[in-house]
């Protein structure tokens, strides 16, 4: 997937962009090292430096019919400005200066393998808000697609518990109350779609900041030098075309290993059910993957991507070793080899997708965004 830098493009678009202006590229570049879900979001640099505005069109101008000496009415498109905000990710790493003295030549590589992990904690905690971030929850969160997709009134949010077959299509939760839902996510990323974004006038929203030695205190208000670095990453989430995105929700882990049985519940007409031998509880990830397909606009379909959590693509391998789907396939997407994809759309497995999620209903709210 490739975007014209200066409008959107992948960590590895801007940090070439960044080094032929002889920009500081090290955190980009240490970033993509540890990072494989990230890889392919195209980032924005946002048009404002508090958060990026965007302009919807909400309505198509009026069109008449032209009479002999009459004029025709004026008209005009309507349309609505959304503000998407910014979150800022920080971890402050301190290491005692005895331990220099300790690894001598080698502090350097200690001290970068230090950082590799707040850097892997940064991923780790964006890729989480992308999914989940809730700014009505947590003012300085952004809002990721659970939260904006979560009303099963949305065209766009599809619920897996009517594509689940035989009895085991109760309402469940363990003792622990956890839920045992999950979803997927189908995503059309590109600049008038949905794409990630950073602040005006920054090199990817990422920044490395040596500070040097000084004084602090531990636990017991005792003082001691310690030798610091600082790691940021400013970052956000703009969906520009809400058609871009689909969620199939209400996935019940605990069945995504069950094979086809029974009948389809709430099923419609006789074509939809199904007689089999098999475990009670399969949940129809074909014909869900399918329906959410063609929701996606076509002109975006090229571009969509799935984000599933390892259960789910378990689910689906199991499915497609039924010899009567071939639905799922192997390729090369985004330069790695043996990629699965679901109806030639690539499938890019995500831990931070929960088996915990709230069971999504009729009737969700979505907090409103500063418009005008």
């Amino acid at each position: 997937m490739s975007y014209a830098v200066g409008d959107v493009g992948t960590l590895a678009e801007i940090q070439e962009w960044a080094r032929s202006n002889k920009v500081d590229t090290t955190t980009i570049e240490l970033m993509n090292q540890t990072n494989d879900i990230l890889d392919h979001v195209p980032f924005r640099e946002s048009n404002t430096y508090k958060g990026h505005e965007t302009r919807l069109r909400t309505g198509l101008p009026e069109i008449y019919f032209r009479q002999l000496y009459r004029g025709t009415p004026i008209s005009k498109s309507q349309y609505s400005r959304v503000v998407e905000g910014i979150g800022i990710l920080e971890g402050r790493m301190e290491l005692d200066v005895l331990e220099k003295q300790l690894y001598q030549s080698s502090f350097g590589a200690y001290r970068l393998s230090e950082g590799k992990a707040f850097m892997e904690a940064l991923r780790q905690k964006a890729a989480t808000l992308f999914f989940y971030g809730d700014h009505a929850k947590l003012a300085d969160e952004f809002d990721g697609f659970a939260t904006r997709y979560c009303d099963l009134n949305n065209p766009h949010v599809i619920d897996a518990s009517e594509f689940t077959y035989g009895s085991n299509n109760e309402d469940e939760a363990n003792e622990d109350g956890e839920t045992g839902l999950t979803s997927m996510y189908l995503v059309a990323w590109g600049p008038d779609s949905a794409h990630g974004i950073f602040p005006k006038d920054s090199v990817g929203g990422l920044k490395h900041t040596d500070l040097g030695t000084y004084t602090t205190t531990d636990n017991e208000g005792r003082k001691l030098e310690v030798i610091a670095d600082l790691w940021s990453w400013s970052l956000g989430l703009c969906v520009r075309d809400w058609r871009s995105v689909v969620r199939i929700c209400n996935i019940k882990t605990k069945y995504l290993a069950n094979t086809l049985t029974g009948t389809l519940a709430n099923a419609t007409s006789e074509s939809s059910k199904v007689s089999s031998t098999r475990e009670d509880g399969w949940i129809n990830l074909k014909d869900l993957t399918i329906i959410a397909k063609s929701k996606i606009p076509a002109g975006m379909r090229n571009r969509a991507v799935w984000y599933c959590n390892p259960q789910v693509l378990a689910g689906l391998e199991i499915q497609s070793s039924d010899t009567k789907n071939v639905h799922l396939h192997y390729g090369e997407y985004f330069g790695v080899q043996n990629v699965p994809a679901i109806h030639s759309r690539p499938v890019f497995e995500c831990e931070c997708i929960t088996n915990n999620e709230e069971k999504v209903t009729a009737g969700g709210s979505y907090p409103e965004k500063k418009s005008e």
